[in-house]
């Protein structure tokens, strides 16, 4: 049944992190050890990341932090900090595309594939250095900096993308994004 609902779609919108890659446990991983390296008493747990953090863009996680923590620190220099144990942890993890990516690409090689991602350009350049994503996308689309992010180019998808709502399917792991996709007509 998925096969032919993919079959009849045009256009594939996937998101990177916990979609195409398990990127979550590194993320984690990093948040908590750059909290140590500035904060060496902070614990930071993984149901109050998984809870409080993951699908919100950097800005606002650093806001959060701060909050919750009630601690300071330089968005620049953390950011910085945070990516060079992301990226330490993608080599020594050797992050990889997850299987059902791969065989959903090979399975339909004439559909339009994109990624759609909350991070930041600079750090999307990293991933596509170290990551192997097997050229199956035709575009790499960081909505870090726009404001609304994802949502308002799932909310405008033939403006943004050229593809009316029940042309495509989005393979997404967040749930405020798979409902606003849902919302406006994509198959999610």
């Amino acid at each position: 049944m998925l096969r032919q609902i993919l079959s009849e779609k045009e256009f594939f919108i996937f998101d990177m992190d916990g979609t195409i890659t398990d990127t979550e446990p590194l993320h984690f991983a990093a948040y908590q050890r750059t909290l140590r390296d500035f904060f060496p008493d902070l614990l930071l747990t993984e149901e109050e990341f998984l809870t409080c953090y993951v699908g919100h863009p950097e800005t606002e996680i650093y806001a959060l932090l701060k909050q919750t923590h009630n601690i300071s620190f330089a968005d620049n220099a953390f950011f910085e900090r945070r990516i060079e144990h992301l990226f330490r942890l993608v080599r020594e993890t050797h992050l990889t595309t997850a299987p059902f990516y791969r065989q959903i690409c090979s399975m339909f090689p004439d559909k339009k594939r994109v990624m759609l991602t909350s991070q930041r350009p600079e750090v999307l350049k990293r991933f596509r250095q170290e990551v192997d994503f097997g050229g199956y996308l035709s575009q790499y689309i960081s909505v870090a900096d726009i404001p609304g992010g994802k949502k308002v180019r799932l909310e405008n998808p033939t403006e943004y993308f050229g593809y009316a709502p029940e042309q495509i399917v989005i393979f997404e792991d967040y749930a405020p994004t798979l409902s606003c996709a849902r919302n406006n007509g994509i198959y999610a």
